[in-house]
């Protein structure tokens, strides 16, 4: 089976994400500069202004003690002797000492300039509700123009990029709805895909038509090669199994044990080129397909494998919890089946083979060697053996052939084992 690939996000929600994310950053970028600005204007412009009128004051009043206090649209003012501010100075504005404030006012919150000169304090108040109108009309509103025609400039370019990738995605979708496990090596159509103008798209359609090609003739020559080889290995054997019934009655019972063996390679030899030879059929040819009796099939099998190894001591129990059918090649069943049982004899000196159909799923049980975490995880692999010759004879092909069953047909397969202490593998076929 195909491992399920992880979860990862395509194209256009990446640069919706990424479009989102200008929108945010212009958002607080401008409000971040907003308020520094009104900290400017408050700290330092503010600041800046009252200091000047309060020089320009005192310098007046050098000049004439009588000089009349600042009084403007935006600007009032007290004045009283420092040890004697109870005569003329409102009681909120008492308290403050010598600097910059903002205080409760007249119902308002307006920045105060307190300083003291000559023996007096001066307080000079100043409303910058007019101010703030002028700095948003002036300001924020042409602000606010810059953000709009920003966000516009963003979006266009989200839609440019947005069609410059859709034929790529398109790309993309097309070429993961493509199954080639059913041997459908159709070329992607030029036509389909706007590659008038986008000369990347076109390049990477024709790459990948190349690489279709390639692939193509690669699995269709290793295909006629397995068919080939299979074909030409079933001469040798059909003479091998003449040979050895002919020994078989020539020496009955002086060389049981070798031939019994050399009928046991030579079974797994034949099992092995049929299912070779199924393999490597076109997938377009289908085999025809039934309810298969998968129970009758474990009986048959069972008897074989326990004739071609009458000499070790393993009972095998078969037990029916349900009728289990499958709809699939009869053929096909029986190479699975008689895999998984053709391992369990090989990897089992003695013990106990148990087989037991549910519903709709097949197990077999051994108490045979077992396997380590390690040997488990390449019990698929071809070739690999998890015993050594002497101890487990085949070809390291069984579950390899029995895993490339299950992917083509689309059952589950499951292995679990503990070394020293059985294998239990399992098919569920849905």
């Amino acid at each position: 089976m195909f491992p399920n690939p992880p979860k990862r996000s395509n194209l256009r929600s990446k640069l919706t994400r990424v479009f989102v994310l200008q929108i945010i950053l212009i958002s607080a970028l401008t409000a971040a500069g907003v308020y520094v600005a009104k900290l400017l204007v408050e700290d330092v412009l503010v600041r800046e202004a009252l200091v000047g009128e309060a020089e320009y004051f005192w310098s007046k009043y050098e000049e004439n003690p009588n000089q009349a206090m600042p009084d403007t649209l935006n600007l009032m003012s007290y004045m009283a002797a420092v040890d004697d501010l109870d005569a003329n100075i409102p009681s909120g504005l008492r308290e403050l000492n010598p600097g910059l404030h903002r205080v409760q006012h007249a119902g308002q919150q307006p920045i105060i300039y307190v300083e003291d000169k000559h023996g007096m304090r001066l307080y000079l108040i100043f409303d910058e509700d007019s101010v703030s109108k002028l700095a948003l009309l002036f300001g924020i509103l042409p602000l606010a123009m810059v953000l709009v025609v920003l966000y516009l400039l963003a979006w266009l370019a989200y839609r440019q990029a947005n069609r410059a990738v859709s034929p790529i995605v398109h790309l993309a979708n097309h070429v993961e709805s493509m199954d080639f496990r059913e041997g459908h090596w159709q070329l992607l159509d030029v036509d389909s895909f706007d590659v008038t103008r986008n000369t990347e798209v076109y390049s990477m359609v024709t790459a990948i038509n190349h690489f279709i090609e390639r692939l193509h003739q690669f699995v269709e020559r290793e295909r006629l090669f397995t068919r080939d080889a299979s074909h030409e290995l079933r001469t040798p054997i059909a003479v091998l199994k003449g040979a050895l019934e002919v020994l078989d009655r020539k020496y009955e019972g002086v060389a049981e044990p070798i031939i019994d063996r050399m009928h046991r390679t030579l079974k797994d030899m034949e099992g092995l080129t049929e299912t070779l030879l199924l393999l490597a059929r076109d997938e377009s040819d289908s085999l025809d397909k039934d309810n298969v009796n998968i129970a009758e099939i474990v009986r048959h099998e069972l008897k074989s494998l326990e004739l071609i190894h009458k000499g070790k001591r393993i009972d095998t129990e078969v037990l029916k919890e349900s009728e289990l059918t499958v709809w699939a090649p009869e053929k096909v069943v029986v190479i699975l089946v008689g895999n998984l049982l053709r391992n369990a004899f090989n990897y089992t000196p003695e013990g106990r083979i148990s087989v037991t159909l549910h519903d709709r799923c097949l197990v077999v049980s051994d108490s045979g060697i077992g396997m380590k975490k390690e040997q488990l995880k390449a019990v698929t692999k071809p070739f690999y053996r998890a015993g050594s010759s002497q101890e487990s004879p085949g070809h390291g092909l069984g579950m390899a052939i029995v895993q490339r069953l299950c992917s083509r047909y689309q059952w589950e397969l499951s292995i679990t084992s503990s070394y020293g202490e059985g294998t239990k593998v399992r098919v569920d076929f849905g």
